[in-house]
């Protein structure tokens, strides 16, 4: 159950947005950012895992990031995206790990 808007602090805001943005990508952009992104799996690892060229991997992340940018400029929520966070080990992040069928198998 989310709380209304009033009742978020900055931070529980901020990842609302990115979690929904993250559950709004395309499925080959998302399974691509959840390996990078919060299990740490290197690119060329995940290509190999997906069957599909290095580059592909990184078309998709890059794409993943993108959309992912917009959706927080969108929100208002701009510098939300830092790749330093540990967004990883969120609880909210981490279910969208556990929901994304790819890291499952």
């Amino acid at each position: 159950m989310s709380l209304p808007p009033s009742q978020l602090d900055d931070d529980d805001r901020e990842r609302q947005v990115l979690v929904r943005a993250i559950r709004r990508l395309p499925r080959r952009h998302r399974d691509v950012f959840v390996l990078h992104r919060f299990t740490g799996m290197p690119v060329e690892q995940i290509a190999e895992r997906l069957g599909i060229e290095t580059r592909a991997v990184e078309a998709r992340l890059a794409g993943a990031l993108g959309r992912l940018s917009r959706a927080v400029e969108q929100a208002g929520d701009g510098g939300l995206l830092n790749a330093n966070e540990g967004l990883g080990q969120d609880r909210l992040c981490a279910g969208i790990v556990r929901q994304t069928p790819i890291i499952s198998r």
